[in-house]
């Protein structure tokens, strides 16, 4: 990782390869996080939203729908609310900590295009998740 944002807001880089990605995100401040080259939400322990980045609602073609506060799979994201998205994230979570990656179609932009998602546990331990969502061209 680069070093952290000094006086100047100097660009901070994260990589959505990292591998503990969920740390260094949540090591940044918020405009960082808004400025990253993927999306970047973060959930509850109940799936509510509680932080959705500006690069998520700009990348994912969302822009100014209500999200904060609100259930994920049901009122931001229903189509996620599946067996092969969702699920996998509950099986990881009873299994523990959560650190999966995979392959996503679909978006609010384009029904068609190819994500790669990573969902990592947060590191405050509160049973919450991050959501991490890069588009491939």
């Amino acid at each position: 990782m680069s070093p952290a944002v000094g006086p100047a807001m100097s660009p901070v880089i994260v990589s959505f390869d990292e591998p503990d990605l969920a740390g260094a995100v949540e090591r940044l401040p918020r405009e960082a996080v808004d400025a990253l080259p993927f999306g970047a939400i973060r959930l509850d322990a109940a799936g509510v939203v509680r932080f959705y980045s500006a690069a998520e609602a700009r990348l994912s073609g969302s822009d100014a729908r209500a999200r904060l506060g609100i259930d994920f799979f049901t009122a931001v994201a229903p189509c996620m609310d599946t067996a092969e998205y969702r699920g996998r994230i509950e099986r990881a979570r009873r299994d523990g900590q959560v650190d999966i990656e995979f392959g996503w179609v679909g978006d609010f932009a384009d029904a068609e295009r190819f994500l790669r998602v990573r969902i990592q546990s947060t590191r405050d331990g509160d049973g919450g998740v991050w959501i991490f969502m890069l588009r491939e061209d």
